[in-house]
């Protein structure tokens, strides 16, 4: 069986208001929920709900410790002391060199691997400031296997951060001839049957966050729509022993009313093996690993102070 683990920044559960809430406006399936809709059109079996994102820690949610938590199971906040925004500092570094998910796995004997491509600029842009590297990749990083590069992703091995390479056309006009505009849902299809090839494969889209923080209506459009096709060629193209698992970090897209990240919980959405028991097993972001683990069969004991926070 294989997990593939989805990871969408920014998004969370608002209520049904057009003038402030893009899902509202614009999701015609699975995000229909996070705009205060009934979820249609959705593949039967789809499991999705709310968790908490906060951990128990006042103050609004942030990426570095929200993404150290999803992808170590570990209270990211709790050992921080407070929400920290952006890149992980050396705390959460550690943390995530000791328990990544894809080095838990790959330690395991499994194969594990975050499926994004990364471009050469980005590769020297870490490697001469450490400091602008991400959580993914930290995750990825700390099972000793290289960033999968744009030639992994021509062989179809990896999967481009916009899903469709429209942003990479505009970053890089010189390779567009290389790698034409895709459709989402084409993607999505392609992702499943990469996904089938590992036994864990994490893949991560954050142009969500942007769209949020830029309160863009248009770019919120864009982001729903193209997100929304390409789970559809996940889930029409998973084989029946694998199971799709989706979270964010924290709120933020559903209200564009404001700049900053919000309170609201987060979705937790599966598809496939598995998936029905992901009501009992998860309450919060951190809890995501753990269930993974069982799931994959894996013996993996988290630190006992690691234990989410029950939502507030």
């Amino acid at each position: 069986m294989s997990v593939l683990y989805i990871f969408v920044d920014g998004i969370g559960f608002g209520p049904a208001n057009e003038a402030t809430n893009p899902f509202t406006l614009h999701s015609k399936s699975f995000f229909a929920p996070l705009g205060g809709k009934p979820a249609t059109a959705t593949p039967e079996g789809l499991v999705l709900f709310p968790v908490d994102a906060a951990l128990g820690m006042p103050g609004l949610p942030q990426s570095a410790t929200g993404q150290t938590s999803l992808w170590t199971g570990l209270n990211g906040p709790e050992i921080m002391g407070r929400h920290m925004t952006g890149f992980p500092g050396p705390t959460l570094i550690k943390v995530i060199k000791e328990h990544s998910i894809i080095k838990r796995f790959y330690e395991n004997g499994k194969k594990a691997a975050l499926a994004n491509a990364f471009s050469d600029v980005y590769a020297r842009r870490i490697r001469d400031k450490p400091r602008l590297t991400g959580a993914s990749t930290h995750v990825h990083l700390a099972s000793g296997q290289p960033l999968k590069t744009l030639d992994d992703l021509a062989r179809g091995d990896a999967v481009y951060m916009d899903i469709t390479h429209e942003m990479m056309h505009r970053f890089f006009p010189e390779i567009k001839d290389r790698f034409p505009v895709r459709d989402p849902r084409e993607v999505g299809q392609d992702t499943a049957r990469l996904a089938s090839k590992y036994d864990l494969l994490i893949y991560e889209f954050f142009l969500s966050d942007k769209a949020g923080h830029n309160q863009s209506f248009e770019e919120a459009k864009w982001v729903i729509e193209n997100l929304e096709k390409f789970l559809m060629g996940v889930c029409e193209t998973l084989r029946p022993e694998d199971t799709m698992l989706l979270t964010s970090d924290h709120g933020n897209l559903e209200d564009l009313s404001t700049k900053t990240h919000t309170l609201n919980k987060v979705p937790a959405m599966g598809f496939g093996r598995g998936v029905e028991g992901m009501r009992d097993a998860i309450s919060s972001i951190a809890d995501f690993p753990a269930f993974i683990y069982k799931l994959s069969g894996l013996e993996v004991q988290l630190p006992a102070s690691s234990a989410s926070h029950p939502p507030q």
